[in-house]
């Protein structure tokens, strides 16, 4: 399948059936965040792979969503690797570029993904006991599709290239 079919047909799941992640497309997932890119390649990202029911219960403790996913990757960056400060700090940049090619390898093993930004990460950090100085950006539902999930309608709306193209 070409890139651009496969970004197009990939969408937001919000309803996973119950099997677990095979382990294999597992790691296909966590090898895609290897291979993004990162500024200086200092590699700071972080990925927290939480599959225990124990684990998941402790995540999702007055979570704002649970979408029953049977695997959820809690996304950071470590501030101690970002290095030298230039203009800009790349953290979040690097572990969004992680997520997006997990999404995408997710996609293509035909998983489901949905991108969890709305929740607080200190909350989440002191449940997890996850280290000060790593800063989470967010997590990742990972699963395969119930049968009855479908791309919300909002999905198929996409703005005009001139609204969204400026050239100079």
């Amino acid at each position: 399948m070409s890139l651009l079919k496969l970004m197009s047909e990939r969408y937001t799941c919000r309803r996973y059936s119950s099997e677990e992640v095979k382990e294999e497309d597992l790691l296909k997932i966590l090898e895609a965040a290897k291979l993004a890119p990162t500024a200086h390649n200092n590699q700071p990202q972080k990925i927290y792979v939480i599959k225990s029911k124990e684990a998941r219960e402790k995540l999702l403790t007055d979570f704002p969503y649970n979408y029953k996913a049977p695997c959820y990757l809690v996304c950071a960056y470590d501030e101690l690797r970002l290095g030298e400060k230039l203009f800009n700090e790349n953290g979040e940049i690097d572990v969004a570029i992680a997520i997006t090619h997990m999404m995408l390898m997710a996609e293509e093993l035909g998983l489901g993904t949905c991108w969890i930004g709305n929740f607080s990460a200190e909350d989440v950090r002191e449940r997890l006991r996850l280290p000060k100085n790593e800063k989470i950006v967010a997590v990742l539902s990972i699963g395969y599709h119930r049968e009855d999930d479908r791309p919300s309608k909002l999905h198929f709306i996409n703005r005009e290239d001139d609204e969204l193209i400026i050239y100079l």
